[in-house]
């Protein structure tokens, strides 16, 4: 009874075979057949989808109770840094009839730049809010400098100006295009525009441990070029597009090689020119030089008789019968294996060229305290002329640009041939 009992509620331990075996032969049975079952629980249970929300709740109950106590904590330690400037007026007036020395501003230092031991993500890049400049800010009042000072401004256009088109003079590829650049030639059209704010900055969200083993919530700053890339690895734009216009591409060939088998594509009108091509008979393949050699070659336009069929068969059962394998095996039974070393190719040319066009580089804000200047450069060659598209950033302290990107807008033959022929 204790080992029915045992066995009845034993999940891993079941009846032994031998067991089996001696219950089977004293009950009269010859042959027994013995068939292992494996039953299999269904993922999302009751038990197991009650426990887990249960597990759900409980963690953001504490995580919305954790998240008080260290608000709470800032609090505390905001309500002691009200207190900490009395104290340190007092200090302060301490100090006035004599030096400050180097562990007092060291102290001071430590105060100001307390950061935290290790700082805990909990989420993704986010931008910060978009904030303008001032009219005390510094930039503003440069940019207050800058405005009415048209010669200054002329002479930054024509930097942009001898800038590019210097580029272009040392290129090799605008020279094999465009032919020998006169530096001095061409029109431009510059715009200078002065910023409302500073660029927007990116930061992340997370706790970190501060000195006194407590955590706090912050946030850390994180650079542009490290967002641009999460953001294009996490939302694949570019790529999900380039996927679907090459789908769509093999899916319209498809469809119409599909319905060119099954006979439901309308046959097009042949126009009135190639009906009257169709009409004279297609010239010969070599000229004739005689004419027996003429007469030859009409002959040769006769139809060919028909092959007969019996090299043809032999051709077609001669790969039928050699398996690429080499194996004896499939030669008796007739077996056709495909060659392995034959590998079948994907066509991804459309993607790439469309994942190219696509593409999204990455584009860096101008610097805080620069202003934006943009417009059309007119390069002048001896065989073509092209216009580019500049958008470059000057920074007025350091008297130079620091940021140059450039985009090709059109280029202009001279002389223009017509494609559809003479």
């Amino acid at each position: 009874m204790s080992k029915i009992i045992r066995r009845s509620f034993s999940l891993f331990r079941g009846p032994s075979t031998s067991s089996l075996v001696r219950r089977a032969a004293r009950d009269g049975h010859e042959t027994i057949h013995i068939q292992r079952v494996h039953l299999q629980r269904r993922f999302f249970t009751k038990p197991r989808v009650v426990g887990t929300a249960f597990a759900l709740g409980g963690t953001y109950a504490f995580l919305a109770w954790f998240d008080g106590v260290l608000e709470k904590l800032e609090l505390e330690e905001e309500e002691g840094a009200v207190a900490g400037p009395k104290k340190s007026e007092s200090d302060e007036g301490a100090r006035e009839g004599r030096e400050i020395t180097d562990a007092e501003e060291d102290e001071v230092d430590e105060e100001e730049e307390e950061e935290g031991l290790i700082f805990f993500p909990t989420g993704f890049s986010r931008p910060k809010p978009k904030t303008f400049y001032k009219g005390s800010d510094p930039e503003w009042q440069e940019f207050v400098k800058i405005a009415p000072d048209r010669k200054r401004l002329d002479r930054i256009r024509a930097e942009l100006v001898s800038t590019i088109r210097q580029l272009a003079v040392n290129s090799p590829q605008y020279t094999m295009r465009l032919g020998k650049i006169n530096p001095q030639k061409g029109n431009t059209w510059i715009d200078v525009r002065f910023p409302d704010g500073p660029p927007i900055e990116y930061e992340r969200p997370g706790y970190e441990l501060t000195d006194e083993l407590n955590f706090r919530k912050t946030t850390r700053d994180v650079h542009e070029l490290h967002h641009q890339r999460m953001k294009n690895l996490l939302v694949p734009s570019a790529v999900a597009n380039s996927l679907y216009q090459d789908s769509k591409r093999k899916a319209a060939v498809w469809w119409k090689d599909t319905k060119k088998y099954m006979g439901w594509q309308d046959k097009p009108e042949t126009n009135t020119a190639q009906k009257l091509l169709t009409q004279f008979p297609a010239p010969p393949a070599s000229a004739p030089t005689t004419p027996a050699a003429s007469t030859t070659a009409s002959s040769a336009t006769t139809p060919l008789p028909a092959p007969s069929a019996t090299p043809d068969g032999d051709k077609q059962a001669t790969p039928s019968s050699s398996s690429p394998l080499g194996n004896p095996a499939y030669e008796r039974f007739g077996l056709t294996l495909p060659d392995p070393t034959k590998v079948p190719t994907l066509d991804l040319s459309h993607f790439r060229h469309t994942f190219r066009h696509n593409h999204r580089h990455f584009h860096l804000s101008p610097p805080r305290g620069t202003f934006i200047v943009s417009g059309l450069i007119e390069i002048v060659g001896d065989r073509a002329k092209m216009t580019l598209d500049v958008t470059a950033a000057y920074d007025p302290k350091m008297g130079r640009y620091v940021m140059l990107r450039a985009n090709l807008r059109h280029v202009v033959d001279y002389q223009q041939r017509p494609k559809g022929g003479s």
